[in-house]
């Protein structure tokens, strides 16, 4: 049996992966799926069982691990406690008697969904979706492919949604720095889904499905104001705390997904008080058992990477990459594409393979370009995610407008392409702006 320890570096990581993906679609937690493959890294990698305890206590109980944890939760909480106030029912509602252009109607439901993180969004929108396009005779196809591609135009940056927060955790790269890069990408999607589902049906005649309401503006703003107290105050925050930390020297040791939390605190405050949520309402939303999985799920992904920093995998793999010269954009590119298209999860291709593509990049030396390889692994990784069979909000809209999947896909890879010919661009653009 000792030649199983002598197998190849890559050979063993694939093996793990395989193990970490198979668990998941045996409908394991990602979080228990990854404490198993931590477990099995660390005894094919030689660590005795005092280490790999030492090192699963010290990620459990480290500032990142708890920060993370703590804002996971609560932009869960935030986007419960909307659905159950039914407020972004309302904020839906009120945007028809803002705008009157069907084909704009399309895409703002599926769109302003996407500005909230929720399991299987998109079926939220598909009803919206459905009345106006059976009003225009768009076949179920259509109907699906756009509600599922504008529900997820934001992912790409918009910090409420983990995989983002985790990233930039992972990382260490600013968060804002991450919004700048990535928000090129939201305006590639707008376009691409412009171009590829929007343009074709123009010669359809639309009439003018709702009329606009005097006042619809102000309603559509009100019911939007939590996701406004997030951008505002969380941006807010962020300005204040540089010429504050020089009056007060406390403000130094803050960690800098602060301003974050306090906002995103002040957004869930505001919404329980203007719905007037009842205390037996807000013990629900608080103790709903996703909170947990998903906290259970982040101190997988920390310990995941912790016990692979400990096992000096990663020195193991830079070896074999020197010695095979395999260019690590190849790694960048395929590793979280495959991992996306296998799980069908944002935040679970991110916990996976930015560890490893990470410490990579810091053992060949390149810390300095960490950004531009970043944009470029989460990219290829999120157009893995799109295309996966198991991504949820997938599954969920082809079931709802009864669409042939084989359909689906033959029209989503245009869109694709183009996204990700747009991130290989961004990564080049980045890349030659560092030097």
């Amino acid at each position: 049996m000792g030649f199983i320890f002598e197998l190849s570096v890559i050979i063993k990581l694939f093996v793990i992966f395989l193990f970490i993906v198979t668990l998941i679609r045996m409908r394991l937690s990602l979080g228990t799926a990854l404490m198993a493959g931590s477990i099995l890294l660390g005894i094919w990698f030689r660590l005795d069982i005092t280490h790999i305890f030492s090192s699963v206590i010290q990620s459990v109980f480290a500032e990142k691990t708890i920060m993370l944890g703590l804002l996971v939760s609560m932009i869960l909480i935030l986007s419960h406690s909307m659905e159950k106030t039914k407020q972004m029912e309302r904020l839906l509602e009120a945007s028809k008697g803002m705008i009157g252009d069907a084909r704009l109607n399309l895409t703002l439901f599926p769109a302003l969904i996407g500005l909230l993180p929720m399991p299987g969004g998109a079926i939220f929108s598909a009803p919206m979706v459905q009345v106006i396009g059976s009003q225009h005779q768009l076949s179920a196809e259509k109907k699906s492919l756009i509600n599922y591609w504008f529900r997820h135009i934001w992912e790409y940056w918009w910090p409420l949604y983990p995989g983002v927060i985790l990233t930039c955790s992972l990382s260490g790269i600013d968060l804002w720095a991450f919004i700048i890069c990535q928000f090129s990408l939201t305006i590639v999607a707008i376009v691409a889904g412009y171009l590829f589902l929007l343009k074709p049906i123009y010669f359809i005649t639309f009439s003018e499905s709702y009329h606009t309401v005097p006042g619809a503006s102000t309603r559509v703003l009100k019911e939007l104001t939590p996701i406004l107290i997030v951008i505002t105050c969380s941006s807010g925050f962020r300005l204040l705390l540089p010429p504050l930390r020089g009056v007060w020297v406390g403000l130094e040791t803050l960690p800098k997904e602060t301003p974050l939390i306090i906002a995103l605190f002040l957004s869930i405050m505001w919404v329980w008080c203007y719905n007037k949520v009842a205390s037996i309402v807000v013990l629900k939303i608080v103790t709903n058992r996703s909170l947990l999985n998903m906290i259970y799920m982040v101190a997988g992904v920390f310990i995941f990477q912790g016990i692979l920093e400990d096992s000096n995998a990663i020195s193991e793999i830079n070896a074999y990459l020197i010695t095979k010269h395999i260019p690590i954009i190849y790694i960048v590119v395929i590793l979280p594409f495959l991992v996306g298209w296998l799980v069908g999860i944002a935040i679970a291709f991110v916990g996976i393979t930015f560890p490893i593509l990470i410490s990579l990049l810091v053992g060949s030396g390149m810390e300095n370009y960490i950004l531009p390889y970043v944009v470029l692994a989460y990219c290829s990784g999120f157009m893995g995610v799109l295309f996966s069979p198991l991504h949820f909000c997938l599954i969920l809209t082809c079931e709802y407008f009864k669409a042939d999947m084989v359909k689906i896909y033959k029209a989503l890879w245009r869109p694709c392409l183009m996204v990700m010919a747009s991130g290989l661009s961004l990564f080049f653009a980045i890349r030659a702006f560092l030097g």
